[in-house]
């Protein structure tokens, strides 16, 4: 991993990062580690190991979902220059107001909180959630609507948390602000507690039984307008540090190419592909979803399948990023790592 050309900006700066344990948040934890910045700030609801990344970190605990958090979010941005905003809950599925109070009310208390210690710029993790349904094979950039995808529980907290942030923007005009919008975000290192968030714990066995040479024999039941962009999280980690060094405000989208359609995904695994109505793989989810065999709702379907694939143009000539992890690269390797019992229980996606 290399930080930025000229990461000269850091310098002196304290950087305060919430969901700092989590998929994210530990990759651009190990980033900051490379550079000359004054203070990392972190936080999270649970206490973390001692160990790198995380043991030269100035750690405050909090639940952004409970309104005590405003207390110890004081403390936590007092004389931070940049706020990175990562932390996001992505379960319990079943349960879209505890959800809400996360990553909506959260966000507009940590915004809040940012506002009263003068932060002078603020960086908010979106994501393609946040994009209107369009043709998927097409490509969009940032001025594609963000309306969402009303059946998806996570892309309606998406777009309510950047329209959060929109109103921070405009009440408070002399504070940077950043919005990032990156595809799926992947890193073998969290194979499997991102397996355990999305197939739950008896789909992750399943996968897990099966024998790499017979896994790839499994013919996948993908539809015909599947259209799949991947990010590593490292690549997303570099794009973030070159941010806050350039103090880069607007949006950017991110996204590692090639971009998947139903036969590169199944080659990317090894694999043969079933064509599938999209109403039938709807429906067998849904199924799923109501037996508790899967904590995924099926909104997620509905976004994977609506929006289109992002055009990461402005990354690349504003921040000079380019990602060093092809997608089906990355897709091969995390399921790879998925199926070995790679990157089991830790502090990982834990915000």
């Amino acid at each position: 991993m290399t930080p930025p050309a000229d990461p000269g900006h850091l310098d002196g700066q304290t950087v305060a990062v919430t969901g700092a344990t989590g998929n994210l948040g530990t990759a651009l934890l190990r980033q900051l580690s490379l550079t000359g910045v004054h203070q990392v700030r972190g936080l999270s609801r649970r206490e973390p190991p001692d160990t790198a990344p995380y043991s030269s970190v100035f750690w405050t605990h909090a639940d952004l979902g409970d309104p005590a958090s405003a207390g110890p979010l004081r403390g936590f941005l007092d004389r931070a220059t940049t706020l990175v905003h990562l932390a996001w809950a992505l379960q319990p599925g079943r349960e879209p107001d505890r959800l809400a109070q996360v990553n909506v009310d959260g966000t507009r208390r940590v915004l809040s909180a940012a506002a009263d210690a003068g932060v002078g710029h603020v960086v908010v993790m979106s994501s393609l959630g946040s994009y209107a349904p369009g043709n998927p094979a097409d490509r969009i950039d940032e001025d594609w609507p963000t309306s969402g995808v009303p059946s998806s529980q996570y892309s309606r907290d998406k777009v309510a948390v950047e329209q959060v942030t929109r109103e921070f923007a405009a009440r408070h005009p002399d504070v940077a602000v950043t919005v990032v919008r990156p595809t799926l975000v992947l890193q073998p290192d969290a194979a499997s507690e991102i397996g355990r968030y999305f197939l739950g714990p008896l789909l992750l066995r399943g996968a897990r039984a099966l024998p790499g040479a017979v896994a790839s024999k499994v013919p996948l039941p993908l539809p015909d307008d599947l259209h799949l962009g991947f990010v590593h999280a490292d690549d997303v980690a570099d794009a973030l540090l070159r941010i806050v060094d350039r103090r880069a405000g607007g949006a950017f989208n991110l996204s590692a190419e090639p971009v998947l359609d139903p036969d590169g995904f199944a080659a990317a695994l090894g694999s043969t592909r079933v064509p599938v109505p999209r109403a039938v793989l709807r429906a067998a989810l849904s199924a799923a979803f109501r037996a508790r065999l899967v904590p995924t709702e099926p909104g997620w379907l509905d976004l994977g399948l609506a929006v289109p694939a992002l055009d990461t143009t402005r990354a690349r000539e504003v921040l000079e990023w380019s990602p060093r992890h092809p997608g089906d690269r990355l897709l091969a390797d995390f399921v790879a790592a998925l199926g070995r019992g790679d990157g089991g229980q830790g502090p990982l996606l834990e915000p």
